[in-house]
């Protein structure tokens, strides 16, 4: 069994013989075709990790990695996206929604989809059973905002150069690192921007946004269009994990974001009954175990992290490609 300390970032790089496979692939027919990326199966009882195990990460100080809009953002025009059960979101080209889509693999020969959100100009953060499952997936394309980029758009899609996930997914399915991560020498975070990571912070009375695309329950969800869900951290059966009030949504929104606003906090604590499209942070909650791990996996990818607009696969960085920018941060 996969000890703390012993948990590590692996990956695997595209294959460079496929030359431009990912883009010939997916065609319009095959993604109407590709599956739905199940839900890992849970453990029965006797088989579930050991609490030191399933732990994500032990609490440290609190981090932030800032979000970085589109360089040329869409303006919303309606304002506010009201706190409910999942729903269609209003517009995915407006920030933060242009930094989430519709993730394309394939697993075992077979087509799949799941959900994804850039958190750097080059980096991805997914579910990790969307790039391992016995194998790691191929044929692994990006569609930001999907299906409503058109494909003469420069952001139509993007293919991978490397996947990466824990130690504890891939050899034990620890469904506490169940994160994985892509990376892209076209660095596409610089056309559609990206999320800020938030690690190590109280998540008593704060708001979440789920995104993602969910094909199941069918009603009232198909796949094909990104929906969202607000709701606060909610008790979860699977060791390790939490859920989210107000989260219907199953297959197919995996690897989706949990976006936290800083404008969606109310005075007094109390919990909006609306939440603000325009952010001033817009950031993911992620393990504090994933970047103070980081190096892990910049090995992982050897040159995997492209040149972006902030230098690296990880926004402003040493020569290493590690991010110079975290920082202590009161949230």
């Amino acid at each position: 069994m996969t000890e703390r300390h012993e948990n590590r970032v692996v990956g695997s790089g595209r294959p460079a013989s496929v030359g431009d496979l990912e883009e010939e692939h997916w065609t319009e027919e095959r993604r109407r075709a590709a599956k739905p990326v199940p839900l890992p199966a849970e453990r029965p009882p006797g088989e579930q990790p050991v609490a030191e195990e399933a732990e994500p990460a032990e609490r440290g100080p609190t981090g932030h990695l800032p979000p970085n809009p589109p360089p040329k953002e869409q303006k919303e025009t309606t304002g506010e996206q009201a706190e409910s059960d999942a729903s269609p979101v209003l517009n995915p080209l407006v920030y933060p929604y242009t930094t989430c889509g519709k993730l394309f693999f394939t697993q075992n020969g077979s087509g799949f989809a799941g959900s994804a959100a850039m958190v750097a100009p080059n980096v991805l953060l997914t579910a990790g059973h969307c790039v391992y499952n016995g194998g790691w997936s191929t044929n692994v394309a990006f569609f930001p905002s999907y299906p409503k980029r058109a494909a003469s758009d420069p952001a139509y899609h993007f293919t991978y150069s490397h996947v990466a996930a824990w130690t504890a997914w891939t050899q034990n399915g620890n469904r506490a690192f169940d994160y994985g991560m892509v990376w892209f020498d076209s660095a596409p975070g610089n056309t559609v921007g990206w999320l800020g990571l938030l690690w190590n912070v109280s998540t008593a009375g704060r708001v979440w946004d789920a995104v993602g695309y969910p094909a199941t329950p069918a009603p009232p969800f198909d796949g094909n269009t990104m929906d969202e869900a607000v709701g606060t951290f909610t008790a979860s059966s699977v060791p390790g994990t939490v859920g989210l009030t107000n989260d219907q949504m199953e297959h197919g929104s995996s690897g989706g974001p949990w976006i936290y606003r800083c404008t969606g906090r109310s005075r007094a604590g109390q919990r909006p009954t609306r939440l603000a499209v325009r952010p001033q942070h817009a950031a993911v909650l992620v393990d504090g175990l994933l970047i103070a791990h980081l190096e892990d996996a910049v090995a992982s990818v050897g040159s995997g992290f492209g040149a972006g607009r902030g230098g690296d696969g990880l926004g402003d960085g040493d020569a290493n490609g590690l991010p110079r920018r975290i920082r202590s941060y009161a949230v």
